[in-house]
């Protein structure tokens, strides 16, 4: 095993030297390091917003703060440029070994036919095929494969020439197609409207910080900041305070900052993350497999919690942007670590961790188990030092969640706990996608570059086999009390660069040339997109939710901001008012100077008040909620009044018993709002 270990190692320092000999075109560099550079400057933001949790200064001292550090970060590099570029420790020098046998040819059948039925079953599982298959074979496959990187020969058995990796980063075609994508992603995020009941939360702490110029340390949804602050969703995100911080900066709308400016830069970022990472792992014809993975982004539109979207549908939130771009960019920086194994890289590697907290609390358990599993299989193939060296991506991740335990004590998320199926279907999807998504993760050893991005799928492969074992994920909810979002585990498999790696699979050409090997080259990229489209759903459908707006749009009903908008004007500054679920819901999103009762029923029940505070808003909320919805008694709707002082209640027009249940509670001055009838309590 030790000369196995030997081998891998002697293969992956040969792979990381003939990469470094094929190097990008500058447009990739620039864009690159500009990439790059995001991730270094919100890490940045994120270390100076964690400092004013605690001194609470105003947001422009800390935009000044991060402005001066983050000259400083730049000065440093300049004048220290080749000092970066070096490796933090001395290595010793390998001797060649005799080659040991290659792995057997049983072995590598088993590992592809036990990842093909694991693959099969997860996608099939709605279908009736029972999950044990799906684990089981999961294991065998995933131990066989780790067999084979391990006894794996050097010489490769493609074909090719001993010492050498396919040229994965000609970018002459892929990156013009990147750079389209990318812009086309960027244009389409402003026309998609997709509402999401979480703004209530996200982008309403973008609002306060604009609103104020402070943090917004309590809540600020429901009440002007008399309340503790939402229950399991502790103030560590980042990233909403830098938009709201901007928008008062720039002095427009925090809502319009954040769909109009920040989501198609973001979602930009994000197609481009996807390229660095297919063209960090393809062994070949990466512009193919950056193009399945790119399909696949827009026809997984099977349900809200999928990967796509998670992507054009919702960057603007800083959980998206985690799954959608740093998970991918967290990769390709483990994989840039492991081959060149430079200062830099350890820094970008830990700026990753850094940021990924700021996007997201979720992110101190995605971060430790998509690091961990490249660590361990590091360390696994022998580089035990740069494996170790690898968890500084978690350092930050894991300080953050024992910060947060400490400080703020009970953090548990109340809501539905899912198991592994339910998990894996939520984010993986289902049918054929979930097939396809499933093959892609496990096959995933065999279709990656050889060296470092096999040993990473293989570890990757690895920790969703553990997850979806009967009883893992709810005996981690049962220890972490985070049970109702551990199916966002699922999100350390970064699927669409997978599946893209599909489109890798080599046919052989046989005697034919020109067009017609070309068409046998393209042959996998091709079925898998006509599969993904035959199989999927666009995300911009009707059927996932989503409406295409003339124009560019605010993510909520257009009829919805404006009624909301002049709702708010009758009730002023400090007022409180009851409308239908669908228009209150905006009303966060437009200040929170003045409140609505019930904007998000999820995070009502979470916010730390009494019972009766929660119970009174809950029956005002039935009472209007729609014209065949049930109703409470009439007494419960005016004592509910009475105590919450609504100053102004709004039911559709349509809604007579919603209409009947106020004016019986006294309010009155029946006023039309678009096509809500609002009413007033009585004078005194």
């Amino acid at each position: 095993m030790r000369t196995g270990g030997t081998q891998v190692i002697q293969e992956l320092d040969r792979a990381a030297v003939t990469s470094e000999r094929a190097a990008p075109a500058r447009a990739t560099l620039l864009i690159d390091g500009l990439t790059d550079g995001v991730v270094l400057l919100f890490a940045a933001w994120t270390v100076v917003y964690h400092l004013g949790l605690l001194f609470r200064p105003p947001t422009p001292v800390l935009l000044a703060v991060w402005l001066a550090g983050a000259v400083a970060i730049g000065v440093l590099f300049a004048a220290r440029r080749e000092w970066w570029a070096m490796r933090p420790w001395r290595e010793p020098v390998v001797l060649p070994v005799a080659r040991p046998r290659s792995a057997p040819g049983w072995l590598v059948a088993v590992a592809v036919v036990a990842g093909v039925v694991a693959g099969t079953s997860a996608g099939l599982h709605p279908s009736g095929v029972p999950w044990w298959c799906a684990w089981v074979a999961g294991i065998v496959s995933v131990t066989a494969s780790a067999a084979c990187l391990l006894l794996r020969r050097t010489a490769p058995d493609d074909g090719e020439a001993e010492g050498t990796v396919p040229d994965v980063r000609d970018t002459r075609w892929g990156t013009p197609l990147a750079l389209l994508t990318g812009a086309g992603f960027a244009l389409a995020s402003l026309f998609i409207v997709n509402s999401d009941g979480d703004d209530a939360y996200f982008v309403s702490r973008s609002v306060a910080t604009a609103t104020t110029g402070e943090i917004p340390l309590k809540d600020v949804i429901f009440t002007p900041g008399t309340a503790d602050e939402i229950s399991g969703e502790p103030p560590v995100a980042s990233i909403e305070v830098l938009a709201g911080a901007l928008a008062r900066l720039l002095d427009v709308p925090a809502a319009s900052f954040v769909w109009f400016l920040l989501l198609p830069a973001v979602t930009f970022v994000a197609v481009w993350a996807l390229w660095r990472l297919v063209r960090a792992w393809a062994p070949r014809n990466a512009a193919l497999c950056f193009a399945v993975g790119a399909v696949y982004l827009l026809w997984s539109g099977m349900g809200g919690a999928s990967l796509g979207s998670f992507h054009l549908l919702r960057m603007w939130q800083g959980k998206a942007m985690l799954v959608s771009a740093l998970v991918p960019l967290l990769f390709v920086y483990l994989t840039r670590w492991a081959e060149r194994r430079t200062r830099g890289d350890l820094a970008l590697l830990a700026a990753a961790g850094v940021a990924a907290v700021g996007l997201t609390s979720s992110a101190v358990f995605v971060v430790p188990l998509a690091a961990g599993a490249a660590a361990v299989a590091l360390i696994a193939a022998g580089r035990v030092p740069a494996g170790i060296a690898a968890c500084a991506a978690m350092v930050y991740p894991v300080g953050t969640a024992l910060a947060v335990k400490l400080l703020y004590g009970e953090t548990s998320v109340v809501g539905r706990v899912h198991d592994a199926p339910g998990s894996y279907r939520w984010v993986l999807l289902h049918a054929a996608l979930g097939v396809i998504g499933g093959c892609a993760v496990w096959l995933s050893p065999w279709t990656a570059r050889r060296g470092v991005p096999a040993l990473i799928a293989t570890g990757v492969a690895a920790v969703l086999t553990v997850l979806i074992v009967p009883g893992v994920l709810e005996a981690a909810a049962d220890v972490s009390g985070a049970g109702q979002v551990l199916w966002r585990t699922m999100w350390i498999v970064p699927a669409p660069a997978l599946i893209g790696l599909l489109a890798a699979v080599r046919i052989p050409a046989g005697p034919w040339s020109g067009p017609a090997r070309a068409a046998v080259t393209g042959a996998p990229a091709a079925v898998l997109a006509v599969a993904l489209v035959a199989g999927g759903t666009p995300v911009w459908s009707e059927s996932n939710g989503s409406a295409v707006a003339s124009r560019p749009a605010w993510k909520v009903p257009a009829s919805a901001v404006g009624t909301a908008r002049d709702v708010v004007a009758l009730a002023g500054r400090d007022g409180l008012v009851l409308m239908p679920s669908g228009v209150m819901r905006v009303v966060p999103l437009l200040t929170v100077q003045t409140h609505a009762v019930n904007p998000n029923s999820h995070y009502l029940k979470l916010l730390p008040v009494p019972p009766e505070f929660i119970r009174d808003r809950r029956v005002l909320s039935a009472a209007v909620r729609g014209p065949r919805s049930a109703k409470p008694e009439a007494a419960e709707v005016a004592a509910a009044l009475a105590r919450t002082k609504v100053d102004v209640a709004c039911a559709s027009r349509r809604d007579g018993r919603g209409l009947a249940l106020l004016r019986n509670a006294g309010y009155g001055g029946d006023r039309r709002v678009g096509h809500l009838i609002c009413v007033f309590p009585p004078a005194g």
